[in-house]
């Protein structure tokens, strides 16, 4: 198995403690490193198993946020082969997932409920 880099294991970070799950927390993650093309098109994913031991989360985390992300057409699994990150794939809907899992994070961390917080950006939505 090869090893997970650190930047990796750094920048998707799940933290026990949240709101957000942690299969959200690995799918934002990654969406957001593949919108800042840290992860560019064609780079192969670390395995299920491999990130799942680096971050400290289930497999089954890993591996529910490898479908997600493969089910948007974001990431392509191939067998035997890996998964990598594919061509096209919604930036549009990556950066809004992004932007809502940080936005998550934020009023949980200030201390607001998820009622709370929904309300804050319903106020600010335009109608």
């Amino acid at each position: 198995m090869r090893p997970v880099p650190g930047w990796l294991v750094t920048a998707l970070g799940v933290k026990p403690g949240s709101t957000v799950p942690p299969y959200e927390q690995v799918r934002t993650g990654l969406l957001d490193l593949i919108h800042r093309n840290r992860l560019p098109v064609g780079s192969k994913l670390p395995t299920v198993r491999a990130l799942a031991a680096a971050l400290g989360v289930s497999a089954n985390t890993v591996a529910r946020a490898y479908k997600e992300l493969e089910q948007a057409s974001v990431v392509t699994a191939r067998p035997r082969l890996g998964t990598v990150v594919a061509q096209g794939g919604d930036s549009a809907e990556s950066q809004l997932a992004a932007a809502a899992a940080a936005y998550a994070e934020v009023a949980h961390t200030l201390g607001f409920t998820r009622r709370e917080a929904t309300r804050q950006l319903e106020a600010v939505f335009p109608a």
